[in-house]
């Protein structure tokens, strides 16, 4: 199927075995340099351990994420996407909206032009981080040091602000899409209303909120690392239950 061809594996497996040859150069680099400033083996090893062992858990709402985007884009695509530059927010999003656009509005009616079209748009957007930093990274990187050493509350203020854009623009955009969309086809032909859409979200935000609450009253500082997964899966369950009441 367009979805799966073997090209795009092919594309796919070299991506990934490039990163994952960058990672073991920086590995090794690393191991390096720890024996020339004479760490102990012994803490070299528990680093790597315990690095190996926490990477697992932020992959988890990656893995959700290519689930999510199967149905529409294959297997190969979400992949690609989301094992090298990709965000699962973004690129969500960035589908929906490139297939919204062309009037598709289940996985039932995507086509090889849809998809290409989709996969053009989302790489195209994502491509404007890498752009800037190329061009302005260095610029930008020595005014945000001369910032951080003579006005660290004004880089506090403009860094609260910006996550908070980020935010509202995500938030905003699902809201939008459950008070305006009265329903929508899932993936499996499942009916889902914009009720379903809004209490996922209140429950979404509200798993978070008891997970900050448990990081910060009760100082489980290890939660940090699994607040964004427990929250994706909260969400999910949630939205499960959810669609047979609405």
């Amino acid at each position: 199927m367009y979805k799966n061809e073997w090209v795009i594996f092919l594309l796919g497996g070299l991506i990934v075995t490039a990163i994952l040859a960058m990672s073991f150069m920086f590995l090794f680099k690393a191991v390096k340099r720890a024996k020339q400033i004479g760490m102990k083996k012994e803490v070299v090893r528990k680093a790597v351990f315990s690095s190996a062992i926490f990477s697992i858990v932020p992959s988890i709402p990656i893995v959700i994420g290519i689930g999510i985007m199967m149905p529409w884009l294959g297997l190969a695509i979400p992949w690609i996407r989301l094992s090298v530059i990709g965000a699962l927010q973004y690129e969500i999003i960035a589908m929906n909206q490139a297939t919204a656009a062309i009037g598709v509005t289940s996985p039932a009616g995507m086509t090889a032009t849809v998809i290409a079209t989709a996969f053009v748009i989302m790489t195209l957007s994502i491509l404007s981080g890498p752009v800037f930093n190329a061009i302005f990274y260095k610029k930008y990187q020595s005014k945000l040091n001369d910032l951080r050493e003579n006005n660290q509350p004004l880089l506090d203020t403009i860094t609260g602000a910006l996550l908070g854009g980020i935010l509202a623009g995500l938030a905003s955009y699902i809201i939008a899409s459950g008070i305006f969309n009265i329903q929508s086809t899932g993936s499996d032909n499942i009916t889902v209303s914009g009720t379903v859409t809004l209490l996922t979200l209140a429950a979404s935000a509200l798993i978070m909120l008891i997970c900050g609450v448990l990081i910060k009253l009760l100082k489980w500082k290890w939660l940090e690392n699994y607040a964004l997964p427990i929250t994706i899966l909260g969400a999910l369950g949630c939205a499960f239950a959810f669609i047979p009441l609405f």
